[in-house]
């Protein structure tokens, strides 16, 4: 939410999105906005819109769930991760000798290669 004191984005578009912000991603938003109009010499409008691609780029959208998921090339076949910290989890892999990893879309794999919905099981 923007606080009281700080002024609205002139971009209407850029507005809604931002009163969607916590606190920490209005931080982030704000400090890239100022630094990009002031050091960066652009107008405030391109500003906040840049500030606000990087913002989500950094932090996610508001309210999203963090969860990513991983295609794990084993042998012949795949299989599939879901983690909440897929960097931990990119390191854990290349441990195991699992290099061949990518980030895929789990709305798109779950409607595609599972018929909307998966069953879960833990790994040892």
């Amino acid at each position: 939410m923007i606080p009281s004191n700080h002024p609205i984005p002139r971009d209407a578009g850029v507005a809604r999105l931002v009163g969607q912000l916590d606190a920490n991603r209005y931080e982030c938003f704000a400090e890239r906005a100022g630094i990009l109009e002031f050091e960066a010499h652009m107008p405030r409008v391109e500003a906040e819109r840049q500030a606000l691609i990087q913002t989500l780029a950094r932090y996610g959208f508001p309210h999203a769930p963090s969860v990513w998921l991983l295609q794990v090339g084993i042998g012949d076949g795949t299989q599939w991760v879901l983690t909440t910290d897929e960097v931990a989890t990119r390191h854990q892999l290349a441990n195991q000798g699992l290099t061949d990893v990518s980030t895929v879309d789990l709305a798109d794999v779950l409607h595609r290669q599972f018929g909307h919905g998966a069953w879960l099981s833990t790994s040892p």
